[in-house]
């Protein structure tokens, strides 16, 4: 029957001595974990490029050996069970310059080894945003050419919008000389121009809204690119003359906010799907293998400063890396987020790419696929409060 028939002969229960059979087992595995504990030690740290950010994805290996770890996206790493003695620590990633490091491992004990890498040739130069780019969008043409000009009206613009905190358009307007709030009617308020008795005219997007006293106080500031008013129709531009007269009360023209088209996200996701995309990476040439690398069409990338990072104050950085394949196209399965200070600014990077032609890289006189490591650092200026 053998020894553990024997142990399980009692009804399917342990006896004494099967007790004392298993007992044994586990205080031999117990005693063997231990050995090993005391005969290793383990190697911990972080990674971070040359400004500090965490670098995830970072292969941590010893030399010579297949131990490797990679790093998390706090870019921090493990080396668990190394033998004790001096050991070489490797630490590369596609786009940094490799390095190389020796460390004493004690046993039973975890030493730290932390990491700065600088960024390769392959990557591009920074690109520096400094200022809050609008979104282009030809509909606001006329809104932002009167915002240069001052010439006519009052403009709020959407960088005086967040100055302020205003919390609703209504209160966006009031200090303006000349608008006057009441109460009443179906809105809970309504405003007036300069001494006028009947309801402005409000147009939206260029458009007249409504004849009649508009909810202004529904209105969701938040997604207002800006607003115009105009108390009297003496300097109120041609387009916004209304039927019948009906901007002698006044002109309110309320812009909303340009949206960006969203960045396409791969059919696939899963294991597959970023195993293929990494074997596409890896396949990729770069920077340094080409006869002319990949390049953007434009001089000028259009990056968004984030709207709550822009209020705040905040500077920071993102670093994303992408496959330019050999038609010039992004490759978005490969888009990857290397570093980031804010999630935000990486995102705002993203949504730039959508817009960003690229002419292809060259290899003996052909097209090829060229991995692209495209660093963008975010710096706040202070806005003119004159605006």
């Amino acid at each position: 029957m053998g020894y553990y028939g024997r142990v399980l002969s009692n009804g399917g229960k342990l006896t004494h001595a099967g007790r004392w059979a298993s007992c044994a087992i586990v205080l031999a595995a117990m005693t063997a974990t231990t050995a090993v504990a005391q005969s290793t030690g383990a190697v911990v740290g972080t990674v971070r490029d040359a400004s500090g950010v965490p670098l995830p994805r970072v292969e941590v290996v010893v030399e010579g050996t297949t131990r490797v770890s990679r790093t998390d996206e706090r870019g921090a790493y493990t080396l668990a069970e190394l033998p004790a003695g001096r050991v070489v620590i490797l630490a590369r990633r596609l786009g940094y310059e490799p390095a190389r490091q020796e460390v004493e491992v004690v046993a039973g004990e975890s030493r730290t080894l932390d990491w700065r890498l600088q960024a390769a040739a392959l990557r591009m130069d920074a690109l520096a945003v400094t200022a809050r780019r609008e979104p282009s969008d030809s509909r606001l043409a006329g809104f932002r050419q009167r915002s240069e000009d001052k010439s006519s009206g009052h403009i709020i613009t959407r960088d005086r919008i967040e100055q302020t905190g205003n919390r609703n358009l209504i209160d966006a307007i009031r200090s303006i000389p000349g608008v006057r709030t009441l109460p009443g009617g179906r809105a809970g308020r309504t405003v007036r121009l300069r001494g006028a008795r009947c309801a402005p005219l409000v147009f939206i997007d260029g458009f007249a809204a409504t004849a009649t006293d508009f909810d202004l106080d529904a209105v969701d500031l938040h997604m207002v690119e800006g607003i115009e008013v105009y108390p009297s129709s003496s300097s109120l531009p041609p387009e916004f003359f209304g039927a019948r007269g009906l901007e002698q009360c006044g002109v309110i023209a309320i812009w909303s906010r340009p949206t960006q088209p969203r960045a396409p996200r791969p059919p696939r996701t899963g294991r597959d799907a970023e195993r293929a995309a990494e074997e596409t990476r890896r396949s990729a040439f770069t920077a340094g293998q080409v006869d002319i690398a990949a390049e953007m069409t434009t001089a000028e990338p259009e990056v968004i400063y984030p709207d709550s990072l822009w209020r705040s104050g905040a500077s920071g950085s993102a670093t994303l890396e992408f496959v330019v394949d050999e038609r010039g196209r992004i490759d978005w399965a490969t888009v990857r987020v290397v570093s980031a200070t804010h999630e935000a600014f990486a995102d705002a990077v993203e949504q730039a790419l959508v817009a960003i032609r690229w002419y292809p890289a060259e290899r003996q006189g052909k097209p090829v696929a060229q991995l692209v490591v495209l660093p963008v650092r975010f710096t706040r200026d202070v806005p003119d409060a004159s605006r």
